[in-house]
């Protein structure tokens, strides 16, 4: 029912981050080209203590439309955000899809619903979001721990893959899969590598993480480019880097 849902949609926390924008850098979401229709956005907010702090979602262009991973931090940003993909690719976002129920992935739901933008997420973010002050998005995806969602090229649509590895960030915790540039994004789950700890683990299971980040890593062999939510993209070496860091961690607790 989903997929059949999908295909017909698209023709398409408040944790902290863990690094702060460089001095001087305005807070106003960017893009970043980094393969062939394929963009890295990013935002700011700022946050005590931390300073202006980096959040980052994808942006896919087919001929078949455009796919947001993520909103901005909040719906002003994400108005911003709409306007520099439709000046950039020549149009608007057909789906947005979020990757978890935090506030730098679904606070610009509300601007994204008023212009009518599809959105969908896992079922356990829909579930959450309420109580943690977001809007839910308009479809949920029911995949239990280890299944996928693959939206095929057919009937017009943006091919795409989500997967859900289980609990690690957060209970809710989907990853983004698209084949034709073997761009991964990891979202939050994957650690950037100039991180020496998980960062924020308020809404985590620190016991699960490893074994989530290596579901990740089997589930998308082909992936080359790994992008995380709150640092640099990397290749590969992202994932086993998540994964030394969550064993360590869990070995702590």
């Amino acid at each position: 029912m989903v997929k059949l849902l999908l295909a017909a949609l698209l023709l398409i926390s408040t944790p902290l981050a863990v690094q702060a924008a460089p001095e001087g850098t305005s807070s106003a979401p960017t893009l970043e080209k980094i393969a062939d229709n394929v963009w890295i956005h990013k935002s700011w907010r700022r946050i005590e203590t931390w300073g202006l702090v980096l959040s980052q979602g994808l942006v896919v262009q087919t001929g078949n439309g455009v796919l947001l991973i993520d909103t901005a931090w909040n719906d002003a940003d994400t108005d911003e955000l709409l306007r520099l993909i439709e000046s950039e690719t020549g149009a608007a976002p057909k789906l947005a899809i979020a990757t978890h129920a935090h506030g730098d992935k679904m606070g610009g739901m509300g601007t994204l619903h008023a212009y009518e933008i599809a959105t969908i997420a896992h079922s356990l973010s829909n579930e959450v979001a309420p109580s943690r002050g977001l809007i839910p998005a308009k479809t949920s995806l029911h995949l239990k721990k280890g299944e996928r969602h693959a939206q095929s090229a057919s009937n017009g649509a943006v091919p795409f893959e989500v997967f859900y590895p289980g609990a690690g960030h957060s209970g809710d915790n989907i990853v983004f899969y698209y084949a034709p540039a073997k761009v991964l994004f990891g979202g939050c789950l994957i650690r950037p590598g100039e991180s020496h700890n998980l960062g924020n683990t308020a809404d985590g299971d620190v016991g699960h993480w490893a074994e989530a980040a290596r579901s990740v890593a089997a589930a998308f062999p082909d992936a080359e480019i790994i992008i995380p939510s709150h640092g640099p993209m990397g290749g590969r070496a992202l994932l086993d880097h998540t994964v030394a860091l969550a064993t360590k961690a869990a070995a702590e607790q």
